[in-house]
């Protein structure tokens, strides 16, 4: 609770006409008008609300105030990165749309996990080249286990042209938040791994652990989307971790220039990180575009598929996928703010 009052907090900045004025000016060198700064603040004051409107607000409509919210806020980040952009040139459509679910539905509840949706031009794409599909990261290195943070540019998404479809299951097979209860809850593979990473002079030591009950190296390579002539090894340790796990190591004095080949994390706090496979078109999305994603799931559902929402939560059978979906909606909730005021530091 106190956390999630900071990142109000830390957001409500943008709500103040002289600050958003001053933090256009030092990123983009130009001044803003009053309209345009107005454009800008009315974002985060809307997306503020529809949080807050949310949170005292019955689970039966919840995830719809919700992604109302993300949507504000994303294009309030948009507004203020890219200095393009006006509110009369947003695009006005959510920049996803569903594939199919009627069909997916007609089957049952049960089927939830399988929704899927496609890229269109609108917000979504707006946020993804705004906000450049960066991740926060970072890597162990040297004798004291220094822990060395940076922000991993993951690259244009192609999901946004290419005509990708990606189903909730993709999404919710890839989040480590709540990896514990979807593992087993739905009986599916988890495509998240906790890791180890340690960075030296001749290059980058990338351990994984609990490879789920894939264990061919091969098919380690193919979901991280190695280049040809990467070597994995099978160890029994890795340098902190006692655990079995595959090592991967990439050699190379300069760094930087490995950087692009390492895959989309989330840090677990502590020691590890999450390593995300990429997404089946090899894509690797940012937590911010992925948790844009699960709130578009979850507010189209409500929205356009009250009946099948209402028999999810009143625990009819069928509803194997209930428990994610709360997960993903606690996360969501907590986690979008945050994501934004960090994109925005």
């Amino acid at each position: 609770m106190m956390k999630e009052r900071r990142i109000w907090e830390e957001l409500s900045v943008y709500e103040s006409h002289d600050f958003v004025s001053k933090w256009y000016n030092a990123r983009h060198g130009r001044s803003l008008n009053a309209t345009r700064t107005r454009e800008i603040a009315s974002c985060f004051t809307q997306g503020r609300e529809y949080f807050a409107s949310a949170k005292v607000a019955a689970t039966s409509v919840r995830p719809l105030l919700l992604y109302y919210g993300v949507l504000s806020l994303s294009r309030g980040v948009i507004l203020l990165r890219d200095r393009t952009k006006t509110e009369v040139s947003l695009k006005p459509s959510h920049g996803l749309e569903v594939v199919d679910w009627q069909s997916t539905l007609s089957g049952g509840i049960e089927n939830v996990l399988d929704l899927k949706v496609r890229a269109t031009k609108g917000t979504f794409g707006e946020l993804a080249s705004a906000s450049g599909n960066l991740q926060a990261t970072g890597w162990w290195s040297g004798p004291n286990w220094t822990k060395g943070n940076y922000h991993a540019a993951l690259g244009a998404p192609k999901f946004l042209d290419d005509g990708t479809i990606i189903s909730f299951d993709d999404l919710a097979s890839r989040d480590s938040r709540f990896l514990a209860i979807y593992e087993r809850t739905t009986g599916r593979s988890t495509r998240v791994h906790m890791s180890e990473v340690f960075a030296d002079a001749t290059g980058i030591e990338f351990s994984i652990f609990a490879f789920s009950n894939r264990t061919d190296k091969d098919t380690v390579k193919t979901c991280f989307g190695w280049p040809e002539g990467t070597v994995v090894q099978e160890r029994a340790s890795a340098r902190r971790m006692q655990l079995a796990n595959y090592c991967i190591c990439l050699a190379g004095a300069d760094l930087n220039a490995l950087k692009p080949l390492l895959p989309a994390t989330q840090d677990s706090g502590g020691d590890m990180i999450f390593v995300l496979e990429d997404f089946g078109n090899g894509d690797r999305l940012s937590e911010l575009l992925r948790t844009f994603l699960l709130s578009y799931f979850l507010g189209m559902l409500v929205r356009y598929f009250p009946s099948r929402w209402i028999a999810l939560l009143r625990n009819e059978k069928g509803d194997v996928a209930q428990p994610t979906l709360m997960a993903a909606i606690n996360s969501v909730e907590t986690d979008y703010p945050m994501l934004v005021s960090g994109t925005l530091a």
